[in-house]
């Protein structure tokens, strides 16, 4: 499972809990992006009533928006951006977008968070709701089972990632201070840049590929005590 060099973010400290984003990181992106921008199209076409020429236009900078700027794009940002609220795009997706039907199990991911998981908590935290995360996570073949606990958009609310608020939550609610606090995903401008802003760490990756290096630097963290 050879990956790129993963890119560490942060002061090095050793982790007391691990936040792990889902999408693009869990599972490759490629499994997520085209299926996510037509469901936002069509959000667009029935919701707002606007022309299948406008929603197509919208589409087409989202999607660059991707190709160029993956770590800085979100797609509950654009969303809220372009006048949805944010249930109103958690119950569109929820209905429309059906992202774990395209999975496989990966045993590799299952087998390095295990490992993760013996010396120090991990947790998920996705915009995703609760029922997409469980069925994502099922058939990589984690289920929610594989974290010591699951945030999703039910959780965060009005603050979604990139907003540090979401992040506060799982703080909170765990029980850890940010400063011994590490994030792992795919774009650092969502998953890792707001849990530095309170003062954590993080692991950028490049999906599920490097997620035995990340993994390797934060056992041997613990371990270094």
């Amino acid at each position: 499972m050879g990956g790129r060099m993963i890119d560490v973010l942060g002061d090095g400290s050793a982790p007391r809990l691990v936040v792990f984003d889902l999408d693009g990181t869990l599972y490759p992106k490629e499994a997520y992006a085209e299926q996510v921008l037509a469901v936002i199209g069509r959000m667009f076409v029935e919701l707002r009533g606007s022309s299948q020429a406008h929603a197509d236009e919208k589409v087409a900078g989202l999607r660059e928006a991707m190709r160029t700027n993956w770590s800085g794009t979100s797609t509950t940002s654009f969303v809220r951006a372009n006048g949805f609220d944010v249930a109103q795009w958690l119950e569109y997706r929820e209905a429309h977008l059906s992202i774990a039907d395209g999975l496989v199990r990966d045993e590799d991911v299952v087998r390095d968070l295990a490992r993760l998981r013996e010396v120090v908590p991990i947790v998920l935290l996705t915009n995703n709701t609760r029922g997409a995360m469980t069925a994502i996570l099922d058939k990589v073949g984690l289920g929610t089972g594989g974290f010591t606990q699951v945030f999703t958009s039910e959780d965060s609310r009005d603050t979604p990632k990139p907003d540090p608020g979401a992040f506060q939550v799982v703080l909170d609610r765990c029980g850890v201070p940010a400063e011994r606090t590490w994030s792992v995903g795919d774009r650092v401008d969502i998953d890792i840049a707001p849990l530095v802003r309170l003062g954590g760490s993080g692991i950028a990756v490049d999906g599920p590929a490097d997620l035995r290096a990340a993994v390797d630097h934060l056992i041997g963290l613990v371990r270094r005590g």
